[in-house]
């Protein structure tokens, strides 16, 4: 005679396998990251077209582009580019970021599925020599993307060494089912705490090396060099917060662009994503 499975919901890890989750919850902590950060200046037009709904760009378009070595942390030691457009949400501050590329399993698989951080493994490098600190990421290996570095001059007096930061990233799980729209897409704000050690200040570079359409970062070109330097700090990332959902599901409510649309009784949550061809017909039914 069959039997049912005992591995109830109460017992399911935090992430999978659901019995022996891959990485540990949020908050995750950095010692000693080593960071050459680089905002510029960039294209309007590219940076518009990145940006999702609901946030908005001020004038002049900024982008920020940063190469980080981090020696320790809870998800393991390991590089990380980023690439982020410098933002707002009501009024608010936000870096939203296009795109990330690391060489960890670990922090790529956690980034995606918990704050929807776009992360794909990549090569990076983080380099000291003569009087310059640079790195190069390339994707694959051997196909540069980016190189950018700062020579630093001036120690930064800084002021306030404990800082609270907010990006933000778009989270898009998509449908098992053939056709269907995301089972979620929504737009998330990730909550960070900075630590500073030290931070220096000097010229810095940047260089677009490839035009790919598979990593396409030289679209946010770059106009004029506002700020580099090398920040060594602490970091703590924390949880995120839901801000704007562009497809998902609450209760007995489905939200489908900007609407609210009431299920059927016999739908369980989260299991009703019915391919493109029958999203219309749906919606006039649940109206």
């Amino acid at each position: 005679m069959a039997k049912e499975g005992r591995f109830t919901k109460d017992k399911f890890g935090f992430n999978q396998p659901a019995d022996a989750p891959l990485y540990p919850k949020p908050p995750i902590y950095y010692r000693n990251a080593e960071v050459i950060a680089i905002d510029y200046e960039t294209d309007e037009e590219a940076a518009l077209d990145l940006l999702p709904e609901g946030l908005e760009l001020p004038s002049p378009p900024m982008a920020s582009l940063n190469l980080v070595r981090y020696p320790f942390s809870t998800f393991g030691a390991y590089e990380e580019a980023i690439l982020g457009i410098m933002s707002t949400w009501q009024g608010e501050k936000r870096l939203y970021i296009p795109h990330i590329v690391l060489n960890s399993d670990i922090p790529q698989a956690a980034g995606r599925e918990i704050w929807g951080i776009p992360k794909k493994m990549a090569h990076i490098t983080f380099e000291k020599g003569a009087d310059l600190i640079w790195g190069k990421m390339e994707r694959p290996e051997g196909n540069r993307i980016v190189t950018a570095g700062v020579r630093p001059e001036t120690p930064v007096d800084i002021k306030k060494t404990t800082i609270d930061a907010v990006s933000a990233c778009l989270r898009i799980i998509p449908s098992p089912e053939e056709g269907a729209e995301p089972s979620l897409a929504e737009l998330v704000e990730v909550y960070s705490k900075f630590t500073f050690v030290e931070m220096w200040q000097g010229p810095g570079w940047i260089h677009y090396d490839t035009v790919s359409m598979i990593d396409p970062w030289h679209k946010l070109s770059v106009q004029k060099i506002v700020n580099a330097s090398y920040r060594i700090c602490h970091i703590e990332l924390g949880y995120g917060k839901i801000i704007k959902k562009f497809w998902g599901v609450f209760g007995k409510l489905m939200f489908y662009h900007g609407n609210f649309f009431r299920l059927p009784n016999f739908l369980e949550i989260g299991a009703y994503h019915k391919p493109k061809n029958r999203v219309n017909e749906r919606r006039q039914a649940w109206a």
